[in-house]
């Protein structure tokens, strides 16, 4: 009997986590799917800024050392990884 219970409140439990986990992704896709135009937009505009400024400030010579572009949130490793 002490088995029944038990196996009843975990199927219970484990249907809340399943619906919660589905309502949540609902959420988050419809959130990520409005939001898609405008991180767009921004990206097309940092980029384009970015693609202008080079043209102007650097020149050829400048290539030996590469341009690191951050965009919000965006990390990028710039250590220097030696070989031995």
């Amino acid at each position: 009997m002490r088995n029944i219970i038990a196996g009843f409140i975990a199927i219970v439990i484990g249907l809340f986590t399943v619906s919660f986990a589905a309502i949540m992704a609902l959420f988050i896709g419809v959130a990520a799917f409005i939001a898609k135009p405008f991180i767009q937009r921004k990206m097309a505009h940092a980029y384009s800024t970015t693609a202008e400024q080079r043209s102007f400030d650097e020149s050829p010579l400048d290539k030996a050392t590469p341009s690191h572009d951050v965009i919000d949130g965006e990390c990028e490793d710039i250590t220097v990884k030696r070989k031995f």
